[in-house]
């Protein structure tokens, strides 16, 4: 492994494959929430104009965003939000806190 791609590993954001995608059980063009180590907990298809609150996902360790385009906001309940883009699997939530929200744009910069 690079350093670069440690790096990367580090920060939480990892680039997964599709492959990778099926096995986490995230349907095509969805994000998905998932507790502990692969514990699916819900995953959300439809761009809104609003946050949606996460219910069985609230609180989820890992989201993936398997979607084509468009990024995904993730709100916390600390107030902080991170943009989750098109192809990324973010394993550190429980780092920056407890998620709460989610609200899917069509814009790859959230």
């Amino acid at each position: 492994m690079t350093l670069g791609a440690l790096a990367i590993a580090g920060a939480g954001l990892v680039v997964a494959p599709a492959a990778q995608a099926d096995g986490l059980g995230c349907g095509d063009n969805a994000v998905c929430f998932y507790k502990g180590y692969s514990t699916w907990t819900g995953a959300f298809h439809d761009v809104t104009s609003g946050y949606q609150t996460l219910v069985g996902s609230k609180g989820a360790d890992k989201a993936w965003s398997n979607r084509g385009s468009g990024g995904t906001l993730l709100h916390f309940t600390n107030g902080k939000t991170i943009c989750l883009k098109a192809g990324q699997l973010r394993e550190d939530l429980k780092s920056i806190g407890t998620v709460d929200k989610v609200r899917l744009t069509n814009s790859a910069g959230c």
